[in-house]
């Protein structure tokens, strides 16, 4: 029961910010169900996966995702994957948490920037279409080399696109499920995964995804973007610094 609620906790919390949740479903696989690394990184991706998904389906019925910037994103991100994929093996892994921690810090600041000064959308700019493939390649570079590590830098992304918080977060999981999806597949031929292992930690993270959103829609979201944003800035921050330690 501890294992669904840990799942539950982390499906509300990725939905909330938009991410794939898969560092913290790695911590419960190894620390709580003792899975070696080899097995439970993998087995994250599995976990996580359903949870995007359905949280995705939830944010399209309540039109929070903006599907004209996210398969910019897309597009993009599909040969960011397979670079990072095959150019994995070659790159350092402190070399890899630099360059990570790094742009998360100033994508951080971009956002908390962006909060502050509170600029308004400007969706249908050619500028800001080039601007979303960028994020897309380089959130598809992260999870192919690092695995479902583009979560931050995507919603990240979404919101000084010019997104509100609400809206990056939902439109994170359709760019999230995708990418997922296709990241998966290669798992599937190279990868050993605890298949019973993480079914709670699933259900749980499901059934957040879900309630989440439908919560949010019954506040004020004007009021939930003035929090949500600076938060998100500074968890992204907060994620950067931790690629450090």
């Amino acid at each position: 029961m501890l294992v669904f609620s840990y799942g539950l906790m982390i499906g509300i919390f990725v939905s909330l910010i938009g991410g794939g949740g898969a560092a913290l479903y790695l911590g419960v696989l190894t620390s709580q169900l003792g899975l070696a690394t080899a097995v439970a990184v993998p087995t994250s991706l599995l976990v996580a996966l359903p949870a995007l998904f359905f949280g995705f389906l939830t944010q399209m019925r309540i039109k929070n995702v903006d599907f004209h910037v996210g398969n910019q994103m897309i597009l993009a991100a599909i040969p960011g994957i397979l670079v990072g994929t095959i150019s994995a093996q070659f790159i350092p892994q402190k070399l890899y948490n630099w360059i990570v921690g790094t742009i998360f810090i100033v994508m951080g600041g971009m956002v908390l920037l962006k909060a502050i000064r509170r600029q308004k959308k400007s969706r249908e700019s050619a500028q800001q279409i080039w601007i979303a493939r960028g994020f897309g390649l380089l959130s598809g570079l992260m999870v192919g080399i690092g695995g479902l590590s583009g979560g931050a830098t995507t919603a990240a992304g979404l919101t000084i696109l010019g997104l509100t918080a609400v809206e990056a977060a939902g439109t994170a999981t359709y760019v999230l499920t995708t990418m997922s999806a296709i990241s998966l597949v290669g798992h599937l031929f190279t990868s050993t995964f605890a298949w019973q292992a993480g079914w709670l930690l699933m259900i749980g993270a499901i059934i957040g995804a879900i309630i989440m959103p439908l919560v949010i829609r019954r506040l004020d979201l004007a009021k939930v973007n003035r929090v949500l944003t600076p938060f998100l800035g500074l968890l992204i921050i907060y994620f950067g610094i931790k690629m450090f330690i």
